[in-house]
C-alpha cells in the first residue's frame, strides 16, 4: 500500500459526511415520531383528566348548592324553633307572675 492509499481523498470525506448526515437525520425522524406518539399519548390522558375535572367540577356545584338550600332551611327550622321557644318562655313567665300575685293576695287573706 502505498502513502497516497493511506489520506483520505476530499471525495471520500463528503460521501462519509453525506453519510453520517443521513444517518443523523433518519434518527431524529425516528426519535421524532416516537416523541410525537409520545405527546398525543399526553394529549389523550390530559384530555381525559380534563373531563374528569369538568364531570367532578359539576357534582361539586350541584353539591354545593345542595348544602347552601339545606344551611338555609336549617337556619329557618331553627329560627322558627326559636321563635316558638320565645313564646313558650314568655308564657311561662306570665303564668310564673301570675302565680306569685295569686299567691300574694292568698297569703294577704289569711
Amino acid at each position: 500500500m502505498s502513502a497516497r492509499d493511506e489520506f483520505v481523498t476530499k471525495d471520500d470525506l463528503e460521501k462519509s459526511l453525506g453519510k453520517f448526515k443521513e444517518e443523523i437525520i433518519h434518527e431524529f425522524h425516528i426519535v421524532t415520531e416516537g416523541l410525537m406518539d409520545h405527546i398525543k399519548l399526553l394529549a389523550e390522558g390530559h384530555s381525559g383528566v380534563v373531563q374528569r375535572l369538568d364531570h367532578m367540577e359539576t357534582r361539586f356545584d350541584h353539591m354545593e348548592a345542595e348544602n347552601e338550600r339545606q344551611h338555609i332551611e336549617t337556619r329557618a327550622l331553627i329560627k322558627l324553633s326559636f321563635s316558638e321557644l320565645d313564646k313558650r318562655l314568655s308564657s311561662l313567665e306570665l303564668q310564673v307572675k301570675e302565680l306569685q300575685e295569686w299567691r300574694k293576695q292568698v297569703q294577704d287573706r289569711l
